[in-house]
């Protein structure tokens, strides 16, 4: 309670920090009893009836001074997200049971919230025996303690769980992995980086480092070496500056090569219809100064549109009309009289 009244918490974010505060037996118990836990009076008359002879015991043996845990974290600077992602990691663990199991995706998952969660190496070791499942956890139970650090666990559960093919593979795309020309370097960031973690889950950050700048491809490896970057966080700020600057150029020298063909398309239309404008001008001169050609041309016209033209025409209508004329009386074509035909008439021809 005198450390809660340091820290300057209220009783909502008490009753919240209560699992964090908790290990071994006494994390076990507040686990099964959580649903019957409303606020914090309900946990201190709880864990009193639970744990009551157990402290004074303690106190007895220590002269007063029990604690449950040697260090309580700060939680006036921790987020409100912190603390409740930190209490689902408790209540809700990401199993691992062993060699059926994945243990670089379990490993990833775990870091994942974690990190969430901002917990240090401490706590992380602190809470895993809660995650171990099976062959998993008895193995745990059998080499805990000659684990003392975050990175050791890691190491030597990789190397107890771990598949020499899935590392021997993952090593071969990492020798050989490059950053296709569709791929973002966030996308390309995130695949080295967990191919390095399968390989090594302890893997140096510098050993990381060259392998990211061995793959990145061209357009962008000159402006990262001139960066210079120190660290793999470095390394994916620099590429993405430079690769959000070389995107911008790209869309604005597209959009220049849009705007010159556009120019030019429009300059050539403008030609054409100048062309004929200029055409038809033209003619219509020509034809006001040469009314007879004008003339000549509506005659080949009307010629050609089967339209009699001048005398042409008359003597085609007086032809036409005599025939028909002839042909409706019967008249002889031999002396042109009428009432007989010509294989009748008795006279010479055209007499």
């Amino acid at each position: 309670m005198n450390q809660f009244k340091a820290c300057g918490l209220r009783r909502d974010d008490q009753i919240e920090a209560i699992p964090l505060l908790l290990e071994d037996d006494a994390y076990l118990w507040y686990a099964d009893n959580s649903d019957a836990i409303f606020n914090f009076e309900t946990f201190t008359k709880l864990f009193l009836q639970q744990f009551k002879s157990t402290i004074s015991s303690s106190t007895s043996s220590k002269g007063g001074t029990g604690t449950l845990v040697t260090t309580v974290p700060d939680y006036s600077s921790t987020s409100h997200l912190q603390r409740t992602v930190a209490d689902e990691i408790i209540k809700k663990p990401t199993y691992f049971r062993g060699s059926q199991d994945d243990v670089h995706d379990w490993l990833d998952k775990l870091e994942q919230r974690f990190t969430m969660a901002n917990w240090n190496d401490e706590q992380k070791l602190r809470y895993i025996s809660i995650h171990l499942q099976d062959d998993a956890y008895r193995w745990w139970m059998q080499t805990s303690t000659s684990i003392k650090t975050w990175s050791a666990f890691i190491t030597a559960i990789t190397q107890a769980f771990g598949s020499t093919k899935v590392q021997e593979l993952a090593f071969e795309q990492l020798k050989w992995y490059k950053q296709t020309v569709n791929q973002s370097i966030t996308q390309y960031y995130d695949k080295i980086i967990e191919l390095c973690k399968k390989v090594d889950p302890v893997m140096p950050d510098s050993l990381k480092l060259k392998y990211l700048m061995v793959g990145v491809k061209e357009s962008l490896k000159m402006h990262v070496a001139l960066q210079d970057p120190k660290t793999t966080e470095a390394f994916l700020l620099s590429a993405k500056k430079i690769e959000d600057v070389l995107s911008i150029t790209k869309t604005n020298n597209e959009l220049s090569d849009n705007d010159i063909t556009i120019i030019n398309a429009t300059g050539y239309q403008n030609q054409v219809r100048d062309r004929a404008t200029f055409t038809r001008t033209s003619n219509n001169k020509f034809n006001q100064k040469n009314p007879w050609n004008a003339n000549a041309s509506r005659t080949r016209t009307n010629s050609s549109q089967g339209i009699p033209v001048g005398n042409n025409a008359n003597r085609q209508n007086k032809f036409s009309n005599s025939t028909r004329s002839t042909q409706k009386l019967g008249a002889c074509y031999n002396c042109g009289t009428p009432g007989h035909y010509a294989r009748d008439c008795t006279r010479p021809h055209f007499q």
